[in-house]
């Protein structure tokens, strides 16, 4: 410190006013600013800042700059949970893309719904949501029609990242709600999508799903 703080002290001082006025003099050589600053703190310390900052989502395998990102954010992203303003940043840590949501109670809109698919009978306090997320098949993965029994090696596919797509959803919401997840990336193609003529679609194709 510039002064020092026994300066202030009263001549009636008292053992414990001089003990405490020695202790906030002393120069402890740990740089705090630095350590509590997620783009300073040692790579090391940012799980314990994670824990220190609330964040709501966490996996040991994220790089550097990912977790730096999500413990910077984190203070901001408190004050989101439990609406769907949390949803879209926390998906995007894992990297899932949020393309559609549908809160119930919610009306029947003609247009969004399909038979077999969308609900009539909506349960309250439920959001489905639409989400994108890359998902690849091992080499040597078992593959409906592809795989040949004996001579090639049989993986099964991860659904880790799908497994994260829920961990997210699930720090997103609040207690009492519920959360339904899609992951169908396409859909038939139809004549409402008003295809173009030029060979780029072909009956029976699929195109991106972007709704509910």
């Amino acid at each position: 410190m510039s002064a020092d703080p026994s300066d202030l002290l009263r001549n009636e001082a008292g053992p414990l006013e001089t003990a405490l006025a020695a202790a906030m003099a002393d120069d402890l050589p740990v740089p705090v600013r630095a350590i509590m600053s997620p783009a300073t703190t040692p790579a090391r310390f940012l799980p314990f800042l994670a824990v220190h900052d609330g964040v709501l989502l966490w996996f040991p395998d994220w790089t550097e700059d990912r977790k730096r990102e999500v413990v910077a954010e984190a203070p901001q992203l408190a004050g989101k949970v439990g609406t769907r303003a949390a949803t879209a940043p926390l998906l995007g840590y894992v990297d899932a893309e949020l393309r559609d949501v549908v809160s119930y109670p919610d009306r029947f809109v003609i247009g969004r719904s399909r038979i077999g698919r969308t609900p009539i009978g909506h349960p309250p306090f439920v959001a489905r949501h639409l989400i994108a997320v890359d998902t690849r098949t091992p080499p040597g993965a078992l593959v409906l029609a592809r795989g040949v029994v004996g001579r090639r090696a049989l993986r099964t596919p991860s659904r880790e990242k799908l497994r994260r797509t829920l961990v997210a959803l699930c720090a997103a919401k609040s207690p009492e709600t519920e959360y339904r997840a899609d992951h169908g990336r396409f859909r038939p193609l139809t004549l409402g999508d008003a295809p173009m003529l030029d060979g780029s679609h072909t009956l029976g194709g699929y195109v991106p799903r972007h709704r509910l």
